[in-house]
């Protein structure tokens, strides 16, 4: 049996996740009009339901956030880092071009057991909006689960909730090697 990690943590409302998509698109602005020259990589976990943030899901993200730190190598710099209920975040910016730097946030996504889990968006200057698989002619995400579409799934909520949770109440205990 799988212990859901989903058990505590406050939930969120619609509103609450609205307000901290502002406030990150903020925070993006900022830091691309202090480094401007750089690439910057916005880092995030994908939490279906309420409840985005607990201690389950902060050592979560920390333990991919280093794997991926050390996965980009050591032309990284920490602009910020947030441990909020509406979720874990991070700013990184790099002196690689996005185009590269998303290539690898792509590798990781896909390759590291962890990777599934996270929202990796990269930006720059020359190009504000965060840049997509597709403009890099690379293959669409895949579902955590069924490995469809991830966009697919998500449109058509072919995937309950709690479905996606257990799914990562188990990608935990097994990161973690927690006996069930």
């Amino acid at each position: 049996m799988v212990k859901n990690i989903f058990t505590s943590g406050l939930e969120q409302s619609i509103t609450d996740i609205l307000a901290s998509r502002d406030r990150r698109v903020a925070i993006q602005h900022q830091i691309l009009q202090t480094y401007p020259h750089q690439t910057l990589v916005d880092i995030k976990l994908n939490i279906p339901g309420p409840i985005k943030n607990n201690s389950a899901l902060h050592k979560l993200f920390t333990a991919g956030y280093q794997r991926l730190e050390n996965f980009l190598g050591t032309d990284i710099k920490v602009i910020l880092e947030d441990n909020l209920p509406t979720g874990n975040e991070a700013f990184l910016i790099c002196s690689q071009s996005a185009e590269v730097i998303k290539r690898q946030t792509v590798v990781f996504e896909e390759r590291d057991p962890l990777g599934r889990l996270f929202d990796l968006d990269v930006l720059s200057t020359t190009n504000l909006r965060a840049i997509s698989r597709s403009d890099l002619d690379l293959p669409m995400r895949k579902c955590f689960l069924c490995q469809r579409p991830a966009k697919e799934c998500a449109r058509s909520r072919r995937h309950s909730v709690s479905e996606l949770q257990n799914a990562i109440s188990r990608l935990y205990q097994q990161e973690f090697q927690i006996k069930e």
